[in-house]
């Protein structure tokens, strides 16, 4: 399967070729997650089952993890028994990251699917979802 990148509209502006982490995984339910903290923002969409979850996934993902998870030789400036914990025991800085979606909804952030394998038009994160089954 080739690289799933995603397009939405974010509060009236396009944003297109966003990396998608866990396609297909979690029925559709997509999150946008924003990392800031630079001249421009980065954008991710992440498959989760809640907006806890998507950070979790974006955590433990090989290629884009880093820029939440807290290198070795900086642990020492988090304090143990208030910073936030990944799911496989990370340090995580939170400070930069916005998460966009609507907890208990169908669709938390509504966005479309492309790759080399898919339609034109692109899918939709349910719609790849039920291909993914078949």
């Amino acid at each position: 399967m080739c690289e799933i990148k995603a397009n939405a509209n974010f509060h009236g502006h396009e944003l297109t070729d966003i990396p998608v982490i866990n396609p297909g995984d979690w029925f559709g339910r997509t999150w946008l997650i924003e990392i800031g903290g630079s001249y421009s923002a980065f954008y991710l969409i992440v498959e989760a089952g809640s907006a806890q979850d998507a950070i979790d996934e974006l955590a433990d993902d090989e290629t884009y993890g880093h820029h939440i998870v807290v290198e070795d030789e900086y642990l020492s400036d988090y304090d143990p028994d208030s910073c936030h914990y990944g799911p496989s025991g990370q340090v995580l800085d939170l400070d930069h990251l916005m998460i966009y979606g609507a907890e208990g909804t169908d669709c938390p952030f509504p966005c479309r699917y492309f790759a080399a394998d898919l339609p034109v038009e692109g899918m939709s994160p349910k719609e790849f979802h039920c291909r993914e089954e078949v």
